[in-house]
């Protein structure tokens, strides 16, 4: 083998070696969750930032209208793009949830962010007044069915993240919101223990990013 060659195949066996085929953790940033609340005749109080804990509540106030308390978070995907996603699991971990009422329900709800250039800042991308609804489509609390008990909650969201990939976003967004009231909060970003997605590409879209490393990192000694 010539030296050049050796050097060719040094290099890729290093980028070969490089390359985890394992799981990629996504994690929400410091600045990617806030606390977001209104009222439904007087409009909105605003954003809660900077805690270790984010929840959810809705207090009915008959003429004064009703109090909203609705959690948001952002998480980066760009780490993700054009890879093929095999799994993506969300991963929460609840204070735990109950309800003063005679029944309740909390949970989660992706959404679907549309056009709006996410920067993984809530207040800055302004995300209360879209995701100002109650709807959950992964429950931490209903009940009779699933018990509001704390601890880490996985919630396969793979179609979602795929949603996302393919608009070409960079941040996939969650709500956590409830109905009549029903309390309880998940762990923020700021306490290390936030949300995060941990997703698993197919390992043959690794292999291709690494030769795309290579053959860019040998065009550039060529043109030097």
């Amino acid at each position: 083998m010539s030296n050049k060659g050796w050097a060719v195949s040094v290099f890729l066996s290093a980028c070969l070696s490089s390359i985890s085929f394992g799981a990629i953790t996504l994690y929400t940033p410091p600045s990617g969750d806030a606390m977001y609340s209104w009222n439904s005749k007087y409009g909105p109080y605003g954003y809660t930032t900077e805690t270790n804990e984010m929840g959810v509540g809705l207090s009915m106030g008959g003429s004064y209208g009703n109090d909203y308390t609705i959690s948001i978070f952002e998480i980066p995907i760009v780490a993700l793009s054009g890879q093929t996603i095999t799994s993506a699991v969300l991963e929460v971990e609840s204070l735990g949830f109950d309800t003063g009422y005679w029944y309740g329900s909390a949970g989660l709800r992706w959404v679907d962010t549309g056009t709006m250039n996410l920067t993984g800042n809530v207040v800055a991308d302004n995300l209360g007044p879209a995701s100002a609804f109650v709807s959950i489509e992964y429950y931490l609390f209903n009940s009779g069915t699933v018990e509001g008990t704390p601890g880490i909650k996985q919630f396969d969201v793979l179609n979602h993240l795929l949603d996302d990939l393919a608009a070409g976003r960079a941040y996939t967004t969650f709500v956590l919101c409830g109905s009549r009231d029903t309390g309880g909060a998940i762990y923020t970003a700021e306490s290390g223990r936030g949300p995060r997605i941990i997703a698993v590409p197919e390992p043959t879209s690794l292999l291709l990013l690494a030769f795309s490393g290579l053959l860019a990192a040998a065009q550039k000694r060529r043109t030097h």
